[in-house]
């Protein structure tokens, strides 16, 4: 999947899967066993089939167990996934990290191939998908920028996927910024009081495992 035009292929690109043990909805969902393999370990041997470097940064030895070596770093304490991973050094190396969330387990590279094609035009991008439910997370958005992200059953908004690409130095920048928005506890909202975030509409029917239910749904949809 690497890209052939002559700016992107001089960008370092790397991918980077925040994943914690202390899942409160359902116990250690990252090492949920999926037809003999952990949760975790899917969507990281599919993120770093696409090419790019990857890394898993984890608070858990049993997480940090079940990634191969090298692909995985401990980082422990954080109250979010950005915040872990502004944590690491390892990412200084490169010009943008793109944020994949652990719990999806059906994303593909072509959810996110659109990126390649703007992925210089901001500092910070995220993804949705047309419409949305009352339990989704909602991007609210207006000519290409996101405006708000709320959990809250408003009635209207776009399905927000926790997809993120940012440059280095909004990554380094991100735990110094002020949470202006905590009663939405929504990491992304802190990213707003200081950068535009691009939104780019794909495709994505995936499921994310965030509760029992999501996770007997998929297994369901996937044993037909």
């Amino acid at each position: 999947h690497q890209q052939t035009n002559k700016r992107i292929s001089i960008m370092k690109i790397c991918f980077a899967i925040p994943a914690r043990i202390d899942s409160t909805r359902i116990p250690k969902k990252m090492l949920l066993d999926i037809d003999g393999k952990p949760l975790i370990k899917h969507v990281f041997d599919e993120v770093n089939s696409w090419g790019y470097p990857t890394l898993v940064v984890t608070d858990s030895i049993e997480i940090y167990d079940k990634i191969p070596k090298g692909s995985c770093a401990l980082s422990l304490e954080h109250e979010n996934g950005t915040a872990r991973l502004a944590s690491m050094d390892w990412f200084d190396n490169y010009d943008y990290i793109v944020n994949i969330q652990g719990d999806m387990i059906d994303i593909s590279f072509d959810v996110i191939s659109d990126l390649f094609k703007r992925i210089e035009e901001r500092n910070v991008w995220t993804f949705y998908t047309k419409g949305s439910g009352p339990d989704d997370v909602k991007v609210i958005h207006d000519l290409g920028v996101a405006k708000w992200f709320t959990r809250h059953p408003i009635g209207y908004g776009d399905r927000h996927l926790g997809i993120y690409a940012y440059t280095k130095e909004v990554l380094e920048q991100y735990n110094f910024m002020q949470n202006k928005y905590p009663i939405e506890n929504l990491e992304q909202n802190r990213i707003l009081s200081y950068q535009n975030m691009g939104v780019i509409k794909t495709t994505y029917n995936g499921i994310e495992i965030n509760t029992q239910e999501d996770f007997d749904r998929w297994q369901l949809q996937h044993r037909k």
